[in-house]
């Protein structure tokens, strides 16, 4: 059950940040290369297995925050509620630069 849990709270995770990853920007999907350096921390342009679940124990950490190796429902909603501002505030910074471009 707790292996249930940990997997849809990751992919939960993995799922805010792929939609911010291949937000489209007029055709182009400018900011993956960003978050792809991120995770392929050894340059190759592939993200293995070790490379995909370090990533992901990191986000679980911050998730976790008091520190005690397990998420919470209060631990999850927080981390959810941030994703979601810090997706709103990106998507409202594309708007204004849209607006500004003319698009």
């Amino acid at each position: 059950m707790n292996k249930v849990f940990l997997m849809a709270a990751l992919m939960g995770g993995v799922a805010m940040s792929s939609t911010a990853v291949m937000a489209d920007n007029h055709g182009e999907h400018k900011h993956q290369g960003s978050a792809m350096q991120k995770v392929d921390t050894n340059g190759d342009g592939m993200i293995s297995k070790d490379e995909f679940l370090s990533r992901h124990e990191e986000m679980f950490d911050n998730m976790d925050a008091d520190g005690n190796g397990s998420l919470t429902p209060e631990e999850m909603r927080e981390a959810r509620g941030e994703m979601r501002e810090k997706m709103k505030e990106r998507m409202e910074k594309r708007k204004e630069m849209r607006e500004s471009s003319g698009y």
